[in-house]
């Protein structure tokens, strides 16, 4: 079968490739929507924020399709089930396992080819039976909206805060759409794209921002009586919004550190202002306990929006400068 690799930066090829064979605990799924990742958004232009990959990779791991076959030893999944999946999973024997930390497992188990590909081989334990009540094209966004679950959780927002969300591309639009749904007073978004303003404005922000037209801190605290936001999510992985995160917030706010920045990339603050202003500052990643929630979340709430655009296998190079471009919200393929 056809599947995308990434040889490296901007050299992403379609290649015939078999699928590993299903050991006893695993499944085979044919894939009915893929979606782009900003994470493969970043291996795609050479940004490194892990290992650099020694070989070429398979993309694509945000995906909901139907079971074709599973191993001899599984028995939470049949042939027919709906299903989507995490990247990966942690091991839950390891000394961060244990004590609570799962994302920070360093013997995580992984999907075994990747989903921008007709079909897709990988550990039962990572799948979720999608629910009845929530399509297959909605499906695609459970692992990026369990992200923004988790993001939420660990913000510890309360219904009636005011809440700004630094970045609108597709991380950025399912945490305001969480935010919004779990009761903020005031959701505001900054970003500088139009298309994505568009976007926000459509899934209940409050306010939206162009920074580059308006001074975002007076918008802010024009919105907030003066305060500034009480909880404030950086959803872009660069130095300066995150600087910028940290001066939205007010006194006694938190701010989340939700956009993956480059490794090398180096923030500065002031801490005299964290020290008066009592701020929180936290790092959220990956889903952690997030999936059953977003399943469900994806029964009720309406994130058709953010799914602006759906193309063809054949044309996943376009798709992912599409994505690049700006102009899109959550670009899907269709194996």
């Amino acid at each position: 079968m056809q599947a995308a690799y990434l040889f490296g930066p901007r050299d992403l090829r379609l290649v015939e490739r078999e699928l590993p064979p299903l050991r006893p605990r695993d499944i085979r799924v044919g894939v009915e929507y893929s979606g782009l990742c900003g994470t493969e958004l970043h291996l795609y232009t050479g940004m490194v924020f892990g290992q650099p990959a020694t070989g070429p990779q398979p993309m694509g791991h945000e995906f909901s399709g139907t079971v074709v076959e599973i191993g001899p030893e599984v028995t939470a999944l049949h042939v027919g089930d709906r299903v989507t999946a995490i990247p990966g999973g942690p091991c839950y024997q390891c000394q961060l396992c244990r004590i609570g930390r799962p994302s920070m497992c360093p013997n995580r188990v992984s999907l075994r080819s990747g989903a921008w590909a007709p079909e897709i081989v990988l550990p039962a334990q990572i799948a979720w039976r999608i629910p009845d009540d929530v399509s297959d094209r909605a499906a695609a966004l459970t692992e990026p909206l369990a992200c923004a679950v988790r993001a939420v959780d660990r913000s510890e927002m309360r219904s009636g805060d005011r809440v700004c969300v630094v970045g609108g591309g597709p991380i950025g639009l399912l945490i305001a759409s969480v935010v919004k749904a779990s009761g903020a007073r005031t959701l505001i978004v900054s970003e500088p794209r139009p298309f994505r303003r568009e976007l926000a404005h459509r899934l209940g922000a409050d306010v939206v921002v162009d920074p580059t037209a308006e001074d975002l801190a007076t918008v802010v605290r024009g919105a907030t009586d003066g305060m500034g936001c009480d909880v404030v999510f950086e959803a872009v992985g660069h130095p300066a919004t995150v600087e910028t995160a940290i001066a939205l917030a007010a006194p006694g706010g938190t701010v989340m550190i939700a956009g993956v920045a480059d490794r090398d990339h180096v923030a500065r603050f002031k801490p005299q202002e964290l020290f008066f202003k009592e701020l929180t500052i936290r790092g959220t990643k990956g889903v952690t306990w997030g999936v059953d929630r977003a399943l469900r979340w994806l029964g009720k709430l309406d994130l058709e929006p953010i799914i602006t655009h759906t193309l063809p296998l054949s044309e996943a190079q376009a798709a992912v400068e599409l994505a690049l471009s700006g102009e899109a919200g959550k670009v899907y393929l269709r194996p």
